[in-house]
């Protein structure tokens, strides 16, 4: 009697094993097909653009403020960006009618750091690719710019990294408050570079 009840026991923990380890091996094969999927997926794009939604049309911001000129306003914001990479470039603190609030605090600062070491983040031979306003209220917006450009770091005068000959692309979304009338960049984000030569 003990043996037919071990014999049953022990049948089912086997029944139940096999139940596990079939659905386990299916689990397992459904995940490697989807792993070969993404693989195959990643490889036959990993040379493409990095591809961004447009920004809002003239429309849609004319909906939200019917006086504003936009392509004037987009040609102050990238002049206004424009002069902060020159800022940066010439080590000139006076940041005034570019930045506003932490960030004018946080690059004054860093500029002055790296001058007292002879170091400097240098962005080069900008050329414009495109622009657009991804996001707009009366009061602040979100730009975004694509750019090639040289992007390099100099110690003492020296290049110790990156390239003042090969450009990269860099796609920057910089975030606007409007302050007495203008324009003014509260946040710098740099979203995606790579090197042309790649």
């Amino acid at each position: 009697m003990s043996n037919a009840i071990l014999t049953i026991i022990v049948s089912i923990v086997i029944i139940l094993c096999s139940i596990g380890i079939i659905t386990s091996s299916r689990f397992q094969r459904k995940q490697k097909k989807k792993y070969k999927e993404i693989s195959k997926l990643i490889k036959e794009n990993e040379n493409l653009t990095f591809q961004v939604k447009n920004g809002l049309t003239k429309e849609d911001i004319n909906s939200i403020d019917n006086e504003v000129d936009v392509d004037l306003l987009m040609k102050e914001l990238y002049d206004t960006y424009l002069q902060l990479e020159n800022k940066i470039k010439e080590s000139d603190t006076n940041l005034d009618n570019i930045l506003v609030g932490y960030l004018k605090e946080l690059s004054i600062n860093k500029i002055e750091i790296f001058k007292n070491r002879g170091f400097a983040e240098i962005t080069d031979g900008i050329e414009l690719i495109n622009y657009s306003i991804t996001e707009y209220n009366k009061e602040k917006l979100k730009f975004r710019v694509t750019i090639n450009c040289f992007s390099y770091k100099k110690v003492d005068n020296q290049i110790v990294s990156g390239s003042n000959l090969e450009k990269v692309e860099r796609i920057i979304l910089l975030s606007y408050e409007k302050v007495n009338g203008k324009w003014l960049i509260i946040d710098y984000d740099k979203i995606y570079e790579k090197k042309l030569s790649d």
